[in-house]
């Protein structure tokens, strides 16, 4: 879908005959390392940082005829000349950018599908796949590196996409890979703690999940889920900034509740009621500009999914487009890949397979699960090399609503997979412990839910979603738990 080699990269994979390679300094790797395997690929420029020009004398006096430049920042330089070397392709776009700790992937995911049924052309990014119409191609990342996105976004125009709609991360947004690029419009889902293990502490977190909202085109619109904390902060935060603009090109938010009531007087808000949570779907009313509107049999689960839903409604209303149309769209919308996938087996248990892989995340699952039947199994393990405070809290919040709890491994990386069970096990009080089974083996955790379950059961399998990898030190095997729980 996207040609392999870029004009612009900083990455060695996508250097070809006279492209420019940016070295960056990355968390893991030096760019600089990989400079001289760019120039034999065919660069013709090297692009580093100023810090780093004694470091690469050594290889820039050995390529006399390659040029070098030097800047203060490669990463924004990275895009800004992928973009230049692409004539600004996003600029020609109408890119919709959703940030959020969850709710991301299922919110853009119902954007595209309802822009679609509404006639329009769609592209799709974010971090189970990247998409150009029908044409569509694995994701590393939530949001991919800056060079990916300007390549993404030349194709975008190529297929005379109307809108592009994707995910941002707060990594994007501290890594500049979406600088430069100005949206169309935004929506912020929520927030809670994640990414400690990069970001320290919750606020600094937040601070970066705001800059999208500072990269709006102007006068457009942002819708911000009033209902979630650190959504009331972010409506706040963009009002001030409002307000102190001489000329009003922030961004213009809109807000959902399930309140009447709008969090704040001067502000279009939508609110929403839940008629319906079963395992039959959710149903909603909503209310918009005083008229109603039914979004009755939806293939979505729990309380969060109404939210989701409801954000991609009111954005999609933000673009002009009918809301019966938009909220006749999402009635057909079956979910994203991995995000309570729901697989009935052949003893009539229901397993739901999800991504969530943080606490909120947890919570808000199993909070959406606990009243659907009468026994609920969770299975979820912790991520090596991640932030470890979550551990014993998602210990915690299993514990809470779990009447068995299945602690298994989930990408121990470079972690001792014992060790990560045990500090998940601190979250789980003496007089829960008998509900719990120890089994590292993910694939032995799924076949014993399996068999532990019956009608009147429903299993959580968390933690892995869409994915089809498990991550041992630095190897990656084939794993899928969709497919392991088909099996029964």
């Amino acid at each position: 879908m996207i040609p392999k080699i870029y004009p612009v990269t900083g990455h060695t994979d996508h250097v070809g005959p006279e492209s420019t390679f940016v070295a960056i300094a990355g968390l893991k790797q030096d760019g600089t390392q990989f400079i001289q395997k760019a120039i034999e690929h065919g660069a013709t420029k090297i692009v580093a940082d100023l810090t780093q020009k004694k470091h690469v004398q050594e290889v820039l006096e050995k390529n006399k005829h390659v040029e070098f430049v030097f800047v203060h920042n490669t990463r924004q330089s990275l895009a800004q000349l992928s973009a230049q070397s692409l004539d600004y392709p996003a600029s020609k776009l109408n890119i919709i950018g959703i940030t959020g700790t969850k709710g991301k992937t299922t919110t853009v995911y119902a954007i595209e599908h309802a822009l679609r049924h509404a006639g329009y052309k769609t592209a799709l990014l974010g971090g189970i796949k990247n998409k150009i119409l029908n044409q569509e191609e694995k994701s590393l990342l939530t949001t991919p590196s800056s060079d990916y996105l300007q390549m993404f976004f030349a194709q975008c125009i190529t297929q005379k996409i109307d809108y592009v709609i994707m995910e941002v991360s707060s990594h994007a947004l501290s890594l500049e890979r979406v600088h430069g690029i100005n949206f169309t419009a935004a929506g912020f889902t929520n927030l809670e703690q994640d990414h400690l293990d990069f970001y320290k502490n919750t606020q600094n977190y937040f601070n970066a999940k705001m800059l999208l909202f500072d990269k709006l085109k102007p006068n457009t619109p942002c819708v911000i889920n009033t209902d979630d904390l650190f959504g009331k902060k972010a409506l706040e935060k963009i009002l001030h900034k409002q307000h102190q603009s001489t000329n009003v090109t922030c961004a213009l938010p809109v807000t959902i509740s399930q309140k009447a009531t709008p969090t704040h007087s001067k502000t279009p808000h939508v609110s929403f009621r839940i008629i319906q949570n079963s395992l039959a779907g959710i149903n909603l009313e909503i209310t918009h500009s005083n008229k109603k509107y039914l979004m009755h049999n939806t293939h979505m689960f729990g309380e969060f999914n109404a939210y989701n839903l409801m954000l991609a409604f009111t954005l999609c209303t933000q673009l002009h487009i009918d809301s019966q149309v938009i909220a006749h769209a999402l009635e057909s919308f079956l979910g994203a890949p991995g995000r309570l996938q729901l697989h009935t087996l052949q003893n009539g248990a229901r397993a739901f397979v999800d991504f969530a892989h943080n606490p909120s995340s947890m919570e808000a699952v199993l909070k959406a699960l606990r009243p659907l039947n009468k026994k609920l199994i969770v299975i979820f393990g912790c991520g090596g090399d991640r932030d470890k405070t979550k551990r014993p809290i998602m210990g915690k919040i299993a514990a809470t609503y779990a009447d068995t709890i299945i602690v298994t491994d989930d990408n121990p990386r470079d972690e001792d997979r014992l060790k990560i069970i045990h500090e998940i096990l601190t979250g789980i009080g003496q007089e829960k412990r008998s509900a719990v089974i120890c089994q590292p083996d993910r694939k032995q955790a799924i076949a014993t839910a399996a068999r532990l379950a019956d009608e009147n059961s429903i299993i959580a399998l968390l933690g892995k979603g869409h994915e089809n990898t498990y991550i041992v030190k630095h190897e990656k095997k084939y794993f899928s738990d969709r497919e392991e729980i088909q099996k029964f």
